[in-house]
């Protein structure tokens, strides 16, 4: 069983809409409603959603000028905006079907509801699940060909090395490699300062030299040369802190859908360096403003789940 990347082809595109909390504070409804804007040519998109939210999310794409004709509407809503902290992880048997890997996320509340939601997905797309067997997040995994990293957070001490054998033997055609979370951010996501976005080849935030940051990213990076693979650098952000915000804004949080580069943007010059670098790579890229969307320590591909193509 070999792990699927995220560059590899995608056959659908969920998306969820919940308006208390996420759209009040966060406007996440105007994002979503770019990225169908974006995305609807791509891939088949369908929103999870509350039956009674369906016309205000309606009426929100209308003000942006966006239309959800082909767009489908799913009612079994994990009511929880946010999708790559408890969504299945897809890999490929050996008879070339796709497996989603469920877990328990024990960082978030409602963790059992979250699991049992990941399981109803795949029963719905008729794909086969394998529960993982210990506590994960999505996004602690990033996988580009044989490397697959690991954020260190759920593998310390005798269990963490138990959890990490048990992976290496379901997965034997990938290295796995443990490595830090980016300094100063709360989520521990890897998604915060990588995104692998062709084979053996990722983009990274780059930090001034000596920095927590750049001192706490170091470690992938040496990995990544190890193996030969080629990084291609972005300027890493100042953090945003007041209030109860603590974010780290990057440029890493992206989505790749078919040729589709779906791009964080904060209306800043940097803006342009992922942009070009991804053209580069033949992507057509739009860029989807992250600017309210960071502050709750989220970016474009925390709140979609791409499902891989099968038979690919």
């Amino acid at each position: 069983m070999k792990l699927i990347p995220e560059y590899a082809p995608v056959e659908k595109l969920y998306l969820c809409f919940v308006e208390a909390f996420f759209h009040t504070r966060f406007r996440y409804g105007e994002t979503l409603c770019e990225i169908i804007r974006a995305a609807r040519s791509n891939v088949d998109i369908e929103v999870l959603i509350h039956p009674a939210e369906i016309p205000r999310f309606r009426e929100i794409c209308a003000e942006r000028g966006g239309s959800l004709v082909g767009v489908a509407f799913d009612t079994d809503t994990p009511g929880r905006s946010i999708l790559a902290e408890y969504t299945p992880i897809f890999a490929r048997d050996a008879d070339g079907a796709v497996t989603g890997l469920t877990f328990r996320n024990p960082l978030l509340e409602r963790a059992d509801e979250l699991q049992r939601f990941s399981h109803r997905l795949l029963k719905k797309l008729g794909l086969r699940a394998r529960g993982l067997g210990f506590p994960f997040a999505t996004t602690h995994l990033l996988v580009n060909e044989e490397v697959a990293l690991l954020s260190d957070y759920f593998f310390a001490g005798e269990e963490g090395a138990k959890r990490l054998a048990s992976l290496a033997e379901m997965f034997p055609a990938h290295t796995f490699h443990l490595v830090p979370g980016l300094a100063g951010d709360v989520t521990r996501d890897l998604d915060m300062y990588l995104w692998p976005i062709a084979p053996r080849a990722w983009i990274a935030s780059e930090y001034p030299a000596g920095t927590p940051q750049a001192i706490s990213i170091e470690p992938a990076l040496r990995v990544l040369r190890e193996h030969g693979h080629t990084v291609h650098r972005v300027p890493g952000l100042e953090a945003i802190r007041y209030d109860d915000i603590d974010t780290m804004p990057n440029y890493t949080n992206g989505v790749l859908l078919n040729g589709l580069a779906l791009v964080p943007a904060y209306q800043r010059a940097e803006d342009a360096a992922v942009q070009e670098i991804l053209r580069d790579f033949g992507y057509t890229v739009h860029p989807i403003d992250c600017s309210r969307l960071i502050l709750s320590n989220s970016g474009v591909h925390c709140i979609v789940k791409a499902i891989p193509a099968s038979g690919v």
